[in-house]
């Protein structure tokens, strides 16, 4: 077309992306052009503007890692990581919501036996007590649910950014028993700031945006047969709860604080029921 015109231009290069084999491919394209050349629109973008967008993107990118995802970094603090989670959940209301995974994320954690603790001997912070139960959609107890948990230190670093820590500390993975339980030992995380030294970090002080996360407790959950969820768990009474950074806050991953007396002194007790969906025996046996 030789003729194009800010009226015509958005038709022109959606059509372009219509000849995938894929229908949901061209829904996902046609979509997002359109959307995009929306948001030019709606706000004037100007050539200067569009320049400083671009190194923007550029400097994320540099910033980007092995060990550090500013990408998913970025996606987390405009609140898109959690708008897709929001999106699922309305879709499965019945499964546990997801929550963000975060840049802290390591493999291989190690197995854990129920009862056993997931941070050093004496490690500083308040006693925490973690158990629950792992079923389906139905309530029906999952045997050998495996649950994957992680969080930081009192000093509020995670292990792979605290070079006092070992890599695996406040990191294990744990089986249910023969009843869909689990039951073991660590400390309350506490808040911590999302990484300030990249790009993002220039956004967030840019807008004088709190960088702030409510403490969490992470959790992966998976089971033969069933959709792993990914998710966190946070404490009503943390300081950050209203205006965690990623929005990753939900009210059924929130726990009111109780506290019991334990041999390691009074202890903060959270118990939650996970609920995983299953999924169709097609899809489970691919």
């Amino acid at each position: 077309m030789r003729n194009l015109t800010q009226d015509t231009i958005t038709d022109y290069i959606a059509a372009s992306f219509e000849t995938s084999q894929s229908p949901r491919n061209v829904e996902l394209m046609v979509g997002l052009v359109k959307c995009l050349h929306g948001f030019i629109r709606e706000v004037d973008l100007s050539h200067g503007e569009w320049v400083k967008l671009l190194d923007f993107f550029y400097r994320v990118g540099d910033k980007t890692t092995e060990t550090r995802d500013e990408f998913m970094l970025l996606s987390d603090v405009m609140g898109i990581t959690s708008l897709v989670d929001l999106l699922a959940a309305t879709k499965n209301p019945e499964v546990t919501p997801a929550s963000p995974l975060g840049p802290f994320y390591l493999e291989n954690a190690p197995v854990i036996r129920q009862g056993e603790s997931l941070c050093r001997v004496d490690e500083p912070g308040i006693p925490l007590v973690f158990k629950g139960i792992v079923t389906d959609e139905q309530g029906t107890p999952i045997i050998n649910a495996l649950l994957d948990i992680w969080h930081n230190a009192d000093s509020g670093l995670y292990s792979n950014e605290d070079e006092t820590q070992d890599d695996m500390n406040n990191r294990g993975r744990i089986y249910t028993d023969d009843q869909g339980m689990f039951a073991l030992n660590t400390i309350r995380p506490k808040p911590y700031s999302v990484p300030m030294d990249g790009p993002v970090g220039d956004l967030l002080n840019a807008f004088a945006r709190s960088p702030w996360r409510s403490a969490h407790l992470h959790v992966v959950v998976s089971a033969s047969g069933c959709e792993s969820v990914i998710t966190e768990l946070f404490f009503s009474d943390c300081e950050y709860i209203d205006i965690d950074a990623v929005g990753g806050v939900r009210p059924s991953l929130t726990h009111e604080p109780i506290y019991i007396p334990t041999d390691r002194g009074e202890t903060l007790s959270v118990e939650h029921h996970f609920r995983l969906r299953q999924l169709s025996q097609e899809l489970s046996t691919l």
